[in-house]
């Protein structure tokens, strides 16, 4: 039997991942079953479980991939000369959020499950913390390009300002799943202009 090559089995996992996200779009986290996801992939339900064993494995899997390319392509923003103001990488953020996942609503419906499943809790308090850091470390280091601040002023401030474009992402993301007729680019063009600079 030839050996299957680690390639080969990230794209599976990719296409497993996309077939799943696919799935949640369509009828929710809760509604989806294993079973579904199974049709959609178009592969068999032991090549899926030998990948992963549930819903929770296949989120988990997605935001190992979704979270770290965020966090990179913001900690490389941060290192353009010049630096794109803040209200530009909350931008690129959560357009990248949306290319990934085609719809936000899904991470709304992790998050309520993620009230009752410790395991989901975990992995969300993780991603949290790891988009906050990354926009902390972006926010410091404009207070050091544009403003001239030494770094522990300068990181004190952001450690200030970061929890505000937490609280706008969220926001976007919240009223994105939930509001018919949210405007996303309204949002963004009156949201991110008043955040602090």
């Amino acid at each position: 039997m030839p050996k299957v090559t680690e390639q080969h089995r990230v794209a599976r996992q990719d296409e497993i991942i996309e077939a799943a996200l696919g799935v949640f779009r369509r009828k929710g986290f809760q509604a989806t079953s294993m079973a579904e996801i199974i049709a959609s992939s178009g592969l068999s339900a032991g090549a899926i479980y030998g990948y992963f064993s549930s819903k929770t494995e296949i989120v988990y899997a997605a935001a190992t991939r979704i979270v770290p390319a965020r966090v990179d392509e913001l900690d490389a923003m941060a290192r353009r000369e010049p630096m794109p103001v803040p209200a530009v990488m909350i931008r690129t953020l959560l357009e990248g959020m949306v290319s990934n996942l085609g719809a936000p609503a899904i991470l709304l419906q992790v998050w309520g499950e993620a009230a009752t499943d410790p395991v989901l809790r975990e992995l969300c308090s993780g991603i949290m913390a790891a988009l906050q850091a990354a926009i902390t470390r972006y926010l410091t280091r404009w207070q050091q390009s544009s403003h001239g601040l030494n770094e522990e002023l300068a990181e004190r401030i952001a450690h200030e300002q970061a929890p505000l474009y937490v609280a706008a992402v969220n926001g976007f993301i919240v009223q994105d799943s939930i509001a018919g007729n949210f405007d996303r680019e309204r949002y963004l063009a009156r949201t991110l202009p008043h955040l602090p600079q």
